[in-house]
């Protein structure tokens, strides 16, 4: 796997996240491919319910069945 982001802060009250992208994230990345995130070290398949794109380097998530703040809050980091 490579490493695309990190995901930073809550953005909110949906669920949403903001994420730093590195430059390894493609541009022709398609919303219905997960995206694999560590969690308690496992490599867990997320999918997309909104991706917006924030400049070059940034973006705002909101991954299914991540859609309250105290489920997003689980992902940071």
């Amino acid at each position: 796997m490579l490493a695309v982001g990190r995901i930073g802060r809550l953005f909110g009250t949906e669920g949403g996240v903001m994420i730093s992208l590195y430059a390894s994230f493609p541009d022709d990345f398609q919303l219905e491919e997960p995206l694999f995130v560590y969690i308690d070290k496992l490599a867990v398949p997320l999918f997309f319910d909104h991706f917006e794109r924030r400049g070059k380097s940034g973006g705002v998530v909101v991954f299914a069945d991540f859609d309250t703040t105290l489920r997003a809050a689980e992902l940071i980091g």
